[in-house]
């Protein structure tokens, strides 16, 4: 009865029009906050910013709550066309930096997780030669595996590079010859980036608890390399997809871009501790090698040493000039704490030198023993010294250290398999 009586009232008063604006006030201040950020930057896309906005529309269901973030650093007539959008779409919103900031496409893609609300965050180009169709099946994945990180891929069954160019022309083979030759060469120094099947790829989503309290440093464009090897996450998955052709302008890859590149591996591998670790352990072990044979040459022939006296001299040098470097390069991020624990852990790197130098003796000598040559042998068994010793020091030489301060680093992620597949 009481319920007629409210709505009668409100019918003969019209109280709807003056609840209207309060309605409209209520659902734009609590509305629901989006599960997704796309992250859109932009850099003079005036020809693709409708069309782009019209895939991504068609392919979400109107139950999935998304925002649609622009980045743009254009000159034209891009960030007019943007906002032109928003007062049609409440989804869309746009962060135009001012010429000062505009330093690259990595940094434009970082700026946006700053600002991002969505609990998973998408990265992809705006010349569509990333498919928006698929951002819904790179959302089902994350959420259906408990991903951290879920790439679109050309490199697997199902996906393609034809974006890249035809094989049937010079400029396409030279694009997917630089492609492959970049991918498998930053798998080759980072174990972190064999996670996926496509680590230089610009299509991905990714949880944005992963990034919380990253300090990243991006150089040049490659934003993934940077999350893969910065960020704190556990799984990785692959979707295929379909790289398209470029339709409304011209590709802006460069030379520079390139250099760019190869300077952000560089930088990462000499920042960070976990960033080819295996490389830095087999560079230090040359310079011990170095040592070895100088401290022997010289204690020789200049300062009149017998060879075993002058041998087993060089032998601690090259130990202990190894184990310095080790602890100061390859193992950073696991420093002892206290004189004693250091000492502890410089004797047990000695012991396992020792068991390391019988180890390489008796492979070598194996290796005589089936006819193969001489200076083969001993390749073979330096090969597989250096493994022994690699794995060995890092599960249990500098594995405490990491245990005694407690400290969650990128290893904690990441086995010893996976830094030697």
């Amino acid at each position: 009865m009481i319920i007629l009586v409210l709505v009668n009232f409100f019918d003969n008063y019209n109280i709807y029009i003056f609840l209207a604006p309060l309605v409209r006030l209520y659902k734009f201040e609590f509305k629901m906050e989006p599960i997704l950020t796309i992250i859109l930057p932009t850099y003079n896309e005036a020809g693709n910013v409708l069309p782009l906005l019209a895939s991504i529309n068609d392919a979400f269901d109107s139950n999935i709550e998304y925002e649609i973030l622009f980045v743009d650093d254009s000159n034209d007539e891009t960030p007019d066309i943007i906002k032109m959008q928003m007062s049609k779409n409440n989804k869309i919103r746009l962060m135009h930096r001012q010429p000062k900031d505009r330093t690259g496409l990595a940094t434009a893609f970082i700026a946006g997780f700053n600002d991002a609300r969505g609990k998973y965050i998408c990265c992809m180009d705006s010349d569509l030669q990333h498919p928006p169709q698929k951002i819904p099946d790179l959302l089902e994945s994350a959420i259906g595996h408990n991903a951290d990180i879920v790439v679109a891929t050309r490199y697997m069954g199902g996906g393609s590079a034809e974006g890249l160019g035809s094989l049937k022309t010079f400029y396409g083979v030279y694009r997917r010859c630089v492609s492959l030759g970049m991918k498998y060469f930053t798998q080759i120094i980072f174990s972190q980036t064999r996670k996926t099947t496509d680590p230089l790829g610009g299509f991905f989503l990714f949880k944005k608890e992963i990034i919380q309290a990253v300090d990243f440093e991006p150089r040049g464009f490659k934003i993934l390399v940077e999350i893969l090897m910065r960020a704190k996450y556990e799984s990785v998955r692959d979707v295929p997809y379909k790289f398209l052709k470029r339709e409304n302008d011209v590709s802006k890859a460069s030379l520079r871009q390139g250099i760019e590149f190869l300077k952000h591996l560089w930088f990462l591998f000499c920042t960070l501790p976990h960033a080819g670790r295996f490389i830095k352990f087999c560079f230090v072990g040359l310079t011990g090698v170095i040592i070895n044979i100088g401290t022997l040459y010289a204690l020789v022939e200049f300062y009149g040493f017998g060879q075993f006296t002058a041998w087993l001299i060089a032998i601690l040098l090259s130990i202990l000039s190894n184990f310095v470097l080790n602890s100061s390069i390859t193992y950073s991020d696991r420093i002892t704490d206290g004189h004693i624990e250091r000492i502890k852990q410089l004797l047990k790197y000695c012991l396992l030198s020792m068991v390391v130098i019988v180890f390489n003796f008796v492979i070598y000598r194996a290796a005589l023993m089936f006819g193969l040559y001489y200076l083969f042998a001993a390749m073979f068994g330096i090969l597989l010294a250096t493994l022994l010793n690699y794995i060995i020091s890092s599960s249990l030489v500098w594995s405490l250290a990491a245990n005694k301060r407690e400290v969650l680093s990128q290893e904690n992620f990441f086995s010893i398999d996976n830094e030697l597949q």
